[in-house]
C-alpha cells in the first residue's frame, strides 16, 4: 500500500471506530509526514536530520456538541482510546446551536502537488545545495547561515457523511542570511513544491550581493517615505491581511477591515488579491481541513473589497457559500486563506526604483506584530538589505528602520506593481506576490 493510500485507509478506519464509540458524526484528519533538514552556519553544515511522524486528529459530534482528540499512536487500541476521548469531550462540551453538522462531499479538483524531484532529493542533494549557497558568501569573505529542507506529506480527511479526500504534497524550502564584518547583511529564500527549481548558486549570490552592498549602513531620519518593497516584504503585508482580515469569522465579529465595507474601494485600483489553491504555483492540497474542495476566493478586486473566505461553520452562520478554507478543528481563527496571490503589474523592480526621487528600498521585514487588527496596523523593522533611493538609484545602505504602518493604508497608497512575482512565506501559508511602490510609508526611527 502506498503512502497516500495507507493514510487514507487510516482516516476511514478511525471514522468507523468513532461511530462505534458513540459519535453521531465524526471527522478524521490523518497526516503522515517526512521532513528532512540540513542547516548551516559559519559557512559550514552543522546539522542534518530527518523525521517521520504520522498522526490523526478526530472531531466527534454528539448532537450540536463537538470534541477533538489526537494521537500519533496508531495501533487499534490507541485509536479506540482517542475516539473514546473525543466522544467524552463532546458529551461534556456546551451545545452550539449554530453548528450545522459536518460537511458533505464536494468536488475535489485534481492537481499534481507531489513532485518526484522533491521526493528523490537526498541528504547528499541537500548538502550540495547548501554548499553552493555557502560558497557565494565564502568567496566574498562573508558568513552564511540558513537551511535546505524538504517535506513530503500525505494528507487524508474522512468523515461519516462520505467525505474521503486525500493527496500527497511536497515542499522545498531554502533560506540564507549572509553577513559581513561591517554591519552588512543580505537575505534570500526559496519555496516551492519542486526541488529541481531550487537555484542554489543564484540564491546564495543574491544574499551575498545584498550583504556586500549593505556594509557600513547609515541612519535615516524618521518620517513618511516612498518605499519600494521587494516580494519578501510584500508577502509579509499580504499574509498579515490574511490572518487579520480575510476570514468570515473576523468579518462577522467586526474585527476585520472588511467588516461593513463590502463593495467599497479601500485600496489602490492597482491591488487585486485572491486566494487560489488551484493555481499552478500553489502548494498544499486542493481541499481544506474538512475535506471540502477549495474554490478561488476574490478578496480585493482592483481595490474594491469582496467577500471573505469561509468554512462549513461560518458559511452556515453568514448564509454564504462554503469556499473551502477550514483549518484543523478546533480553530480559534475560523477559516483562513493559505494560498494568497496579488495580481501582477506592468513594471520591473528597477523601473519602480527609477521612478523614485527620494525613498527607501526594503528587502524584507522582521519581527512584525499587530498593534490594531481592524486597520491591520503593523509594527516591525526592515532587515537584511535596506537602501536609500535618490534620483532613481539605490544609494547608501541604511540601518534597520522601525515602521508603524497600516497594511490597508499601505495598499491604498500603491503606485506601482512589478510584472515579476515570487512565492514567499512558509509551506503552510505561501503567497505569490509582486514588488510594490508605496507612498507615505511610516518610518518611526532606527532600530540600531
Amino acid at each position: 500500500m502506498n503512502h497516500t493510500a495507507a493514510t487514507r485507509e487510516l482516516a476511514a478506519r478511525t471514522v468507523a471506530m468513532a461511530q462505534a464509540a458513540g459519535a453521531d458524526q465524526s471527522e478524521v484528519l490523518a497526516v503522515s509526514e517526512t521532513s528532512s533538514l540540513t542547516r548551516f552556519a559559519g559557512n559550514r553544515i552543522h546539522q542534518n536530520v530527518a523525521e517521520h511522524d504520522s498522526q490523526i486528529s478526530l472531531r466527534a459530534v454528539v448532537g450540536t456538541r463537538t470534541g477533538v482528540a489526537s494521537t500519533n499512536r496508531l495501533d487499534d487500541d490507541s485509536l479506540r482510546s482517542c475516539c473514546d476521548a473525543a466522544v467524552a469531550i463532546a458529551r461534556n462540551s456546551p451545545d452550539d446551536e449554530a453548528f450545522p453538522g459536518l460537511p458533505e462531499p464536494t468536488e475535489i479538483i485534481a492537481a499534481e502537488r507531489a513532485l518526484q524531484s522533491t521526493i528523490d532529493f537526498s541528504a547528499r542533494d541537500r548538502a550540495l545545495a547548501a554548499g553552493d549557497i555557502i560558497e557565494q558568501s565564502r568567496v566574498r569573505d562573508l558568513t552564511a547561515a540558513g537551511k535546505v529542507q524538504t517535506t513530503i506529506a500525505a494528507i487524508a480527511i474522512a468523515n461519516s457523511l462520505g467525505i474521503d479526500s486525500a493527496m500527497l504534497t511536497t515542499a522545498t524550502i531554502a533560506t540564507v542570511l549572509s553577513m559581513g564584518t561591517h554591519g552588512g547583511s543580505g537575505w534570500a529564500s526559496f519555496i516551492g513544491a519542486d526541488a529541481s527549481e531550487l537555484a542554489a548558486i543564484a540564491l546564495g549570490d543574491r544574499a551575498a550581493a545584498l550583504a556586500g552592498r549593505s556594509a557600513q549602513p547609515g541612519v535615516l531620519d524618521a518620517g513618511d517615505y516612498t518605499v519600494v518593497l521587494a516580494p519578501e516584504a510584500v508577502g509579509a503585508i499580504v499574509q498579515f491581511l490574511g490572518w487579520m482580515g480575510f476570514s468570515a469569522k473576523a468579518m462577522a465579529e467586526g474585527r476585520s477591515f472588511m467588516s461593513g465595507h463590502t463593495g467599497e474601494r479601500l485600496m489602490s485600483p492597482l491591488v487585486t488579491i485572491a486566494d487560489d489553491a488551484l493555481a499552478s504555483y500553489a502548494m498544499g492540497p486542493t481541499f481544506d481541513y474538512e475535506g471540502v474542495g477549495k474554490t478561488r476566493a476574490a478578496l480585493v478586486d482592483h481595490g474594491v473589497v469582496g467577500g471573505p473566505v469561509t468554512d462549513s461553520y461560518w458559511a452556515a452562520r453568514t448564509g454564504t457559500a462554503n469556499s473551502g478554507h477550514a483549518l484543523p478543528a478546533p480553530s480559534a481563527w475560523g477559516p483562513l486563506p493559505l494560498n494568497l496571490e496579488m495580481a501582477p503589474g506592468d513594471s520591473s523592480i528597477d523601473e519602480l526604483i527609477g521612478s523614485v526621487k527620494r525613498g527607501v528600498y526594503v528587502t524584507r521585514f522582521h519581527y512584525v506584530n499587530v498593534e490594531d487588527p481592524v486597520p491591520v496596523l503593523l509594527t516591525g523593522m526592515t532587515r537584511d538589505g535596506t537602501f536609500l533611493i535618490e534620483d532613481g538609484k539605490l544609494m547608501r545602505p541604511l540601518k534597520n528602520l522601525r515602521f508603524t504602518q497600516s497594511a490597508v493604508q499601505a495598499l491604498n497608497n500603491v503606485r506601482g506593481v512589478t510584472r515579476e512575482r515570487r512565492l514567499v512565506g512558509t509551506e503552510g501559508m505561501a503567497s505569490f506576490v509582486p514588488g510594490l511602490l508605496v507612498d507615505g510609508f511610516s518610518d518611526t526611527g532606527q532600530t540600531g
